[in-house]
């Protein structure tokens, strides 16, 4: 609900810390609060039932073992409930809500090679290629769009993005769907190789 969006598995598990497992998934489809798509790569989605679910989710009071982290969390979801409530924005147009410091953001110009850092080409390069904020690209697809860049630069940058807060490189939680060009294109980073990059700003 956060993101209204459809979002991957590797998302959940690698970026937010969340395991959904295969059962728990199946519980959640056979009560109609979300749809998956097949493999290989697994992505969840609210039904409008499960929107509905959701809200509800916002003037709930906590669970008796929320503990210090579950009891803040339902602090700010009553806050966000009060917001709704207030403003008479409905809780799918509230988190579908893009807020951007700099409008020109939103509509990135191609830049020519040379003309830009490898940093600047890459962010350029994912917003061209990825269907909206947040979104995986795969780092294979993105080589392909940067291919003057040399590899030592391409990796030399994606090493600088990832410790920035709203980029997040992760692995193909399903690695048996990879091909071998998406191997070879991944980033080796923390004794881990990466094939997929979202940019969430």
């Amino acid at each position: 609900m956060i993101k209204a969006a459809p979002l991957p598995q590797t998302y959940l598990k690698n970026v937010a810390g969340i395991s959904v497992t295969p059962a728990h998934r199946r519980r959640l489809e056979s009560l109609d609060l979300i749809e998956v798509t097949p493999k290989p790569r697994i992505i969840l989605e609210l039904t409008d039932k499960g929107w509905e679910r959701a809200a509800q989710e916002l003037g709930a009071e906590p669970p008796a073992r929320a503990g210090t982290t579950g009891g803040t969390l339902y602090v700010v979801l009553d806050f966000l409930r009060r917001l709704i409530d207030h403003s008479g924005t409905r809780a799918d147009d509230l988190f579908r809500m893009q807020i951007k410091a700099d409008e020109v953001a939103l509509t990135p110009q191609p830049v020519a090679a040379g003309s830009a850092d490898p940093v600047t080409r890459i962010r350029q390069a994912y917003h061209g290629l990825a269907g909206g904020p947040g979104d995986y690209v795969m780092l294979a697809d993105l080589r392909a769009a940067l291919g003057d860049l040399p590899r030592a630069e391409f990796d030399a940058a994606l090493i600088q993005l990832n410790q920035e807060r709203n980029v997040h490189l992760v692995p193909e939680s399903n690695q048996k769907v990879l091909r071998p060009h998406e191997r070879a294109a991944a980033v080796h980073i923390g004794n881990q190789d990466k094939h997929l990059i979202a940019i969430s700003s």
